[in-house]
């Protein structure tokens, strides 16, 4: 409901039902469609419709109570209950603007924490500060929330935010926050900001980047949207590497590996995040003024992700490294070796020496001295001892 007071289009549908054990609502969603029931011990349902398969798997569940019985984020137990009433339920959430319902019955907005105010005055508030705390995860979304909504927290929320325990958060939930902020966010100074000032940053990271990199992740925005844009199983991996890399950019190596790990991040849909970030902030520095630049650089780190943040820090020399890359075929890859050692075969015999001949033929290649296979094994034979 809070995407559609913005006007924001949203593929997420989350639909509650009251009043209905969870056992009896299974067994209805399956008159109606497929049931995932992977969630039922939590009260939450994932049916996908009959004839409407296109819309994905739509989570629909029963009114939860959440009870704390231990420290912490791990600490919280949740249980569905059929017979909480709608005030109640809503009770449970975090904000006033994700507690706002639709009553699909009566065709009435349900609002009964102010929800619709606060989205109209770009605020961030709690729907209560009694409990708002016993899941300190809360602190981190506020702060995603800002750099995605552009919303300020009121001073009660950002106390909360100070109080939050977040030591024994999991890395995974830490990630899972973190990225929204980083894919989703559009006010990400604003953001980085908050989570300076409430201490969440510092006490989630203990070691992070302290120079003040929001304004070039906002410059970002517009690299990961075309990097999004893209129909590409390895999309969300580039996109998380080129905003850690923005991020990062200047960091020592071991606060690179800090936070990498604190994010709990190595590969995102198979693609290597952490050795792409980890290359990329080293040679955030190196010169991309000619295409033998581009070429060399595709063979240590990603060009894009390169000259993507220098576009971003200022440098005159990223946009125009982006098209030229692209045109050179070097964007995510270095050049394939126009001579192989197959080439060779009949001319000198493996071993060190013919890997120094193949090296200098591609040290050419990547100079833009040999530009065809056979200029490739003709200066190979020119260096092929006798």
């Amino acid at each position: 409901m809070r995407d559609a007071a913005l006007g924001v289009p949203s593929k997420d549908v989350d639909i509650e039902v009251f009043g209905l054990p969870v056992a009896d609502l299974e067994r209805l969603l399956k008159k109606l469609g497929r049931v995932n029931a992977v969630g039922r011990s939590f009260g939450v349902l994932k049916w996908r419709p009959r004839g409407h398969w296109g819309l994905g798997e739509l989570d629909v569940s029963i009114p939860r109570r959440d009870s704390n019985v231990g420290p912490g984020h791990r600490g919280i137990a949740v249980e569905g209950d059929p017979t909480m009433t709608v005030e109640e339920a809503v009770h449970r959430r975090d904000l006033t603007i994700n507690a706002i319902l639709f009553d699909i019955v009566s065709s009435t907005v349900v609002d009964p924490s102010g929800g619709l105010d606060d989205l109209a005055d770009g605020r961030l508030r709690a729907v209560d500060a009694g409990t708002f705390l016993e899941d300190p995860l809360r602190a981190l979304r506020v702060v995603q929330f800002a750099a995605r909504l552009g919303f300020a927290p009121d001073d009660e929320l950002l106390a909360l935010c100070r109080d939050a325990s977040l030591d024994e958060l999991p890395a995974e939930r830490i990630q899972g926050e973190w990225g929204k902020l980083l894919l989703k966010g559009r006010h990400i100074a604003m953001a980085m900001e908050l989570a300076a000032e409430t201490q969440v940053l510092p006490r989630i990271l203990p070691r992070w980047p302290t120079a003040d990199a929001g304004p070039v992740l906002d410059g970002l925005v517009p690299h990961r949207a075309r990097i999004l844009g893209r129909d590409e199983s390895k999309a969300e991996g580039r996109a998380w590497a080129l905003m850690l890399t923005g991020w990062l950019a200047g960091a020592t190596s071991e606060v690179v590996e800090d936070v990498l790990d604190r994010l709990w991040l190595h590969k995102v849909s198979g693609y290597p995040v952490r050795t792409r970030v980890q290359a990329a902030v080293l040679h955030l520095e190196h010169p991309l003024a000619t295409d033998a630049d581009l070429r060399r650089l595709a063979t240590v780190a990603e060009v894009e992700t390169v000259a993507s943040v220098r576009d971003a820090r200022g440098h005159a020399d990223g946009a125009s490294a982006l098209d030229r890359g692209e045109a050179l075929g070097v964007l995510h890859a270095k050049p394939a070796p126009l001579l192989q050692g197959r080439s060779l075969k009949g001319l000198m015999r493996p071993g060190p020496a013919m890997g120094e001949v193949l090296a200098a033929v591609y040290d050419a290649q990547l100079e833009g001295t040999v530009t065809t296979p056979d200029e490739a094994l003709a200066m190979a034979r020119t260096r092929i001892p006798s």
